[in-house]
């Protein structure tokens, strides 16, 4: 049997906030959901690999896209 490993990343904030994490979450081909409530948005991102160094680097890969934002 083999091992899978699973990260889930989440994050809220406005929906004009979010419509750029959506857009790179899009065009980089990630798994997520989107939750709306009275103005707040949550995204969840499910990133999952068998091989736990992989799943790392895929981590890393998404949390480098979304502080791109930030510059």
């Amino acid at each position: 049997m083999t091992s899978h490993h699973h990260v889930a990343i989440a994050w809220e904030g406005s929906e004009d906030e979010s419509r750029p994490l959506q857009s790179i979450l899009r065009s980089e081909g990630y798994k997520f959901s989107v939750q709306e409530n009275k103005g707040l948005v949550r995204i969840e991102v499910q990133i999952e690999n068998e091989s736990i160094r992989q799943l790392r680097d895929d981590v890393d890969a998404l949390l480098v896209h979304f502080s791109s934002l930030e510059d």
